[in-house]
């Protein structure tokens, strides 16, 4: 009778251990009650070893097979937390980058005009008041993943930002629609005019637009792309995975005098002409 109980116990211990423990206990185990059987009913050996080993065996197998299972599932949910997480500390940072570098510009123009035209520092004071819940409300709404930035909305953005700045803006029709890449060229436009804003000390900004390409091109001081882009981190390296993961690439150059980054969804590694008022032309 004690040999039929030996399945269950390799069941309960093919889902509970790992694969060797569970496999030596249920051998073990089997083999004592393989040779009691064997000194008291020599007859019954061939069918009790079918119970001792062979299902048992069996058992353990499957047991830990599904340990293996529900374990590999698990990390892959946890994969996924951490994707989203990471998701959503890009998106935040692309939002509180861009907000809080326009508030900052308007903040000190306002400080300026504060004596010489008041009503000018008002205007710009009430902007940051708008902008601020604005932001406050993207990144409410980005957290909970109900919104996603449109190309029309951050061509506006960025004509704000950089006139803020003191840059000339030669940007694509607020009609212009970015097609199947809304999403990864508003995030890209968004990104990329805050760098021009922050860091290039440029004078004039050009954007330009097709079905699979963003471009934008400043005239501010550049950077050694050799030296800078393999270790860029922060809002690069974020858009740079944003743009990997929908199939582009991120590429930048230097030429005649200008930085020129551009977002390709077809493989085309060819630069936008720059063909605006006033402005360098680029082959």
């Amino acid at each position: 009778m004690a040999t039929t109980f030996v399945p269950y116990l390799a069941a309960l211990l093919g889902f509970n251990l790992s694969l060797r423990r569970a496999l030596t206990l249920t051998l073990l185990t089997g083999a004592m009650l393989a040779a009691i059987c064997w000194y008291f009913a020599p007859e019954n050996i061939g069918w009790a070893s079918i119970i001792l080993f062979a299902w048992p065996i069996l058992l353990v197998l499957l047991g830990t097979f599904s340990q293996r299972e529900d374990s590999r599932t698990e990390l892959e949910h946890e994969l996924e937390l951490a994707r989203q997480r990471e998701a959503i500390a890009r998106d935040v940072h692309d939002l509180l980058g861009h907000s809080l570098t326009v508030i900052n510009l308007k903040s000190e123009l306002a400080r300026r005009q504060v004596d010489s035209d008041p009503q000018r520092a008002k205007r710009e004071l009430q902007e940051v008041s708008d902008l601020s819940r604005k932001s406050l409300a993207e990144v409410r709404s980005t957290v909970t993943r109900m919104r996603m930035p449109t190309f029309e909305g951050e061509i506006h953005a960025a004509q704000r930002a950089l006139e803020t700045a003191g840059i000339a803006a030669y940007l694509p029709s607020t009609t212009t629609a970015a097609g199947l890449y809304d999403a990864v060229f508003s995030w890209a436009l968004r990104e990329l005019t805050t760098n021009v804003v922050r860091h290039s000390g440029a004078t004039h900004c050009w954007v330009s637009v097709t079905d699979h390409q963003l471009q934008v091109a400043d005239d501010g001081c550049g950077f050694d792309a050799d030296k800078s882009l393999p270790h860029s981190q922060g809002g690069i390296a974020g858009l740079r995975q944003r743009v990997n993961d929908a199939g582009g690439q991120l590429l930048f150059a230097r030429r005649n005098s200008c930085t020129i980054a551009l977002v390709t969804m077809n493989g085309e590694e060819n630069f936008l002409p720059l063909e605006p008022a006033g402005g360098p032309h680029i082959d």
